[in-house]
């Protein structure tokens, strides 16, 4: 078959996309037909390119039968083989995670000694933002001090100034630095924060094909087929109300995976979230759910814990393909909320997919009222404002916090079932970014508290109790608790030092110490809990701790 012309293939491509989610078998002979015009063009640019794979990553997640996934599969073999050939293509596709091409970027220490123990002695410094002095002191810090002359030696970059002592063909000057970190007598907040000073920007060519973003996948859960027309209706009380499945079983090999893919999807956003790069591998949970969507659940290690909320992240799968990501910061029974739907998923199944997500909160967590933050429908976040981010929040039940933006919301409402052609002015929906939107599913819900505000709090005791003396607020306030709660020296360290944190939040009350003695077992019982093997039980425990949030509303 000839190569299509430019032309020829913009305007089959704009068609492939109008029947990506047309799932009537009469259309898959027209996708097919497509497919095999689509991939004959020989002269693809970077937006072409990114198109056409965009198409194919909604084509694998979405196929209508196994003869067209395996078409599709086919195709997007063909189109990297091409970017394999193409070495200029390549040059211009770096930071997208496609085979053969490059990322360069920053990322925290923990991210990158994942990394690089991922693809060991293919990652190497690109370049450092950090300024030469701060660049000195640190290998000051990590070098024996008898090799000064080349530490201080000129105005050098990080990467040649490393090249001064880094020699060897057995590692990266990457894996050379990490390991001098690691070998010095730092602990590791140390370790991470001399390494997140330097600022520095990794290189690394994708090789493994894998874990490149086209053949990234989860779990091999059973293939979901899609027959029928995509439900642009949702009931989001239709959804939540159905009985959650009890989690996948998954053993060691099942949690690397979705760890993998969790991590590396982020990697190729240039993004990071806390309980994906401190993804602890006893706390994942997998359900599989409705038209080959599964979710899976990130706590984080023990160390990396947040001290008032349960911090889970998701990542949700569509037929095993990375999705969507984010989380749920839950704190009682209010989960703060945040999705991202991946580029090429938007336009499919965004409403059943947060829907679902609601149900596996609402049900497995007990959050039973979920608050989204103004970025997530416009602050400081233009192309929520250009979407009608807020719209999409709305009418699944979500509303305006403040009562005046409720009111504007419920006028505006009225003026699109008059006008179907009604859209809110891009001022309008700057307005309602003032106020977090939520998302109530029981009339009795509670507790209901945003932890940022018991935050500001203690923050507020230390300053006004112990005249900003931090130091002395902890020594003060755990010698109290420790005495309340009979802490001693079989206590796991770990349970020790949540326990000062929580000290000073049991301490703003005059009348603390009778309270804390009261309620003795139950803030045993809570602290000790947050070093479980899941955070499940914590997050359990406090919704069941009545005494807890009446201490909470008193403050």
């Amino acid at each position: 078959m000839a190569n299509i012309t430019e032309t020829d293939f913009t305007e089959k491509l704009l068609k492939l996309k109008s029947l990506v989610f047309q799932f009537d078998q009469s259309f898959d002979k027209e996708k097919t037909q497509l497919l095999n015009e689509l991939i004959t063009f020989g002269s693809f640019k970077q937006q072409s390119f990114q198109q056409f794979h965009q198409l194919l990553m909604a084509m694998i997640a979405y196929p209508s039968s196994k003869a067209l996934l395996d078409m599709v599969t086919a195709t997007m073999q063909k189109l990297v083989l091409k970017l394999e050939k193409n070495v200029s293509l390549q040059n211009k596709l770096i930071g997208t995670g496609l085979l053969h091409t490059a990322i360069e970027c920053n990322f925290s220490y923990a991210k990158i000694l994942y990394v690089t123990q991922k693809f060991p002695k293919q990652i190497s410094i690109h370049s450092a933002s950090s300024n030469t002095e701060t660049q000195k002191s640190i290998l000051k810090l990590l070098l024996p001090l008898v090799e000064y002359s080349k530490i201080f030696e000129g105005e050098k970059d990080l990467k040649h100034r490393i090249a001064q002592f880094h020699s060897s063909k057995t590692q990266t000057d990457l894996e050379w630095l990490l390991q001098l970190i690691q070998q010095s007598n730092l602990d590791a907040k140390t370790q991470a924060n001399i390494y997140n000073q330097l600022g520095i920007f990794i290189q690394w060519k994708v090789s493994d094909k894998e874990h490149s973003v086209s053949f990234l996948r989860g779990t091999a859960l059973p293939i979901y087929y899609h027959t029928k027309p995509l439900d642009k209706k949702i009931n989001l009380q239709d959804i939540i109300q159905q009985k959650l499945p009890t989690p996948v079983k998954l053993n060691d090999k099942d949690r690397e995976r979705i760890i993998d893919a969790a991590k590396m999807t982020l990697f190729y956003l240039y993004r990071e979230t806390e309980p994906f790069t401190n993804a602890n591998k006893d706390d994942i949970t997998l359900f599989q759910l409705d038209k080959g969507i599964s979710i899976a659940l990130f706590g984080s290690n023990n160390d990396k814990r947040y001290s008032l909320e349960s911090y889970i992240g998701y990542l949700v799968f569509k037929n095993n393909i990375p999705a969507s990501y984010g989380g749920g910061w839950i704190f009682g029974e209010r989960s703060q909320f945040g999705i991202n739907i991946l580029e090429s998923f938007r336009g499919g199944e965004s409403g059943l997919i947060i829907c679902e997500l609601l149900r596996v909160y609402q049900q497995y967590f007990g959050a039973t009222r979920f608050v989204v933050k103004p970025y997530q429908f416009g602050l400081h976040n233009p192309e929520a404002i250009k979407t009608g981010a807020f719209w999409f929040y709305y009418k699944l039940g979500f509303r305006p916090e403040n009562e005046e933006l409720r009111e504007l919301a419920l006028e505006e409402e009225k003026q699109k079932l008059i006008n179907p052609n009604y859209k809110s002015a891009i001022a309008t929906l700057k307005k309602y970014t003032k106020s977090n939107l939520a998302l109530t599913l029981s009339e009795t819900s509670y507790p209901n508290y945003d932890s940022e505000v018991i935050s500001q709090k203690i923050t507020s005791h230390i300053n006004t109790f112990f005249n900003d003396d931090r130091q002395k607020a902890i020594v003060v306030c755990f010698k109290q608790l420790k005495e309340s709660l009979g802490i001693d020296k079989t206590w796991k360290p770990e349970d020790i030092e949540y326990a000062k944190q929580l000290a000073i939040l049991f301490h703003i009350q005059p009348n603390s110490k009778a309270w804390q003695q009261k309620q003795k077992k139950n803030i045993q019982l809570l602290i000790q809990l947050k070093s479980a093997k899941t955070e499940l039980p914590w997050v359990k425990h406090l919704q069941k701790f009545d005494a807890f949030w009446k201490y909470m509303n008193s403050i």
